[in-house]
């Protein structure tokens, strides 16, 4: 039996399908909040608008998150919870921003492999919600989400940056399951942080804008999971409570210290243990429930 999580959005049809499936996707802004924002992007990205080095190849898309420059994460997320959070509130039940982030594709590029978010809460107990709002229409072509339903319900196991290489290699009969969510501008795919999704490249001539607002239950800790060693047998990661400003000077998986404190350690199995679960669960019939380490381990 699936875990029973507090309640996370206030219309009962919606909470249904975000247990089932894993992401529901609603309306969110009208056309002259999603102006606003594209315009407040452009503007203020206007000629510091890169990745840095070694960050991630020329392919990759651009994260505000991991921006060059601290002062404009910061402004970033003020301003994406000053629009977003009101029209959020409305549908969520107790949930509070953690991330905020301008997702960007440019044209010809884009690819984000599959993967999970991190865990920023305690997945035992609770669930985050990412709410990715279209900024622009999104398709196939230029890059929106493809998702895999039920995959939130085993794979619970805390993540960091290492999540976006657990599921390199995937087999193609798993791939195929991903179901491609189209969504107008405006519209928002509100996601369980621990569903299996990807996008594909933006093959357009036009950049591919999108928000993602991480949003975590207001009775949860806000945590951050960050590997300090591995070995072939699995990893040694630390469990930091952070609040949102950690993520204000964040490079390379390390955060504001002033704002993010260890309160535990843990030790996971190797990073291809999360593929090898849901490999096996989708060969199955149905998809089982797995245990993860305990947090007050370590």
């Amino acid at each position: 039996m699936a875990t029973v999580f507090p309640r996370s959005l206030l219309d009962p049809d919606l909470e249904m399908q975000l247990d089932e499936r894993g992401w529901v996707v609603v309306p969110l802004l009208d056309q002259e909040e999603v102006a606003e924002l594209r315009g407040w992007y452009l503007v203020n990205s206007e000629g510091n608008r890169h990745i840095p080095d070694g960050a991630y190849n020329d392919e990759y898309a651009e994260f505000s998150v991991i921006h060059t420059d601290p002062a404009f994460r910061e402004a970033a997320f003020r301003h994406i919870v000053r629009v977003v959070c009101p029209k959020a509130d409305a549908l969520l039940q107790g949930f509070e921003p953690l991330v905020a982030n301008f997702v960007n594709k440019p044209a010809h590029t884009g690819v984000v492999p599959t993967h999970q978010n991190w865990s920023v809460v305690d997945e035992r107990r609770f669930r985050s919600l990412s709410v990715w709002v279209a900024l622009v229409d999104c398709n196939r072509h230029n890059g929106t989400l493809e998702l895999l339903a039920r995959s939130h319900r085993n794979l619970r196991q805390p993540r960091g940056m290492w999540a976006y290489e657990a599921f390199a290699g995937l087999p193609g009969d798993v791939v195929d399951q991903l179901e491609c969510v189209e969504v107008k501008a405006g519209e928002a795919i509100i996601l369980d942080d621990a569903v299996v999704h990807y996008s594909r490249p933006n093959v357009t001539e036009h950049d591919r804008l999108a928000i993602q607002l991480i949003m975590v239950p207001a009775a949860a800790e806000a945590l951050f999971f960050q590997c300090v060693s591995s070995d072939e047998q699995g990893m040694d990661v630390d469990v930091l409570e952070v609040s949102e400003r950690f993520f204000w000077d964040f490079w390379h998986g390390d955060g504001d210290p002033r704002y993010g404190r260890v309160v535990s350690r843990l030790r996971l199995p190797p990073v291809s243990a999360a593929a090898a679960l849901l490999v096996g669960d989708y060969q199955d019939v149905g998809v089982r429930d797995r245990s993860v380490p305990n947090l007050d381990d370590g």
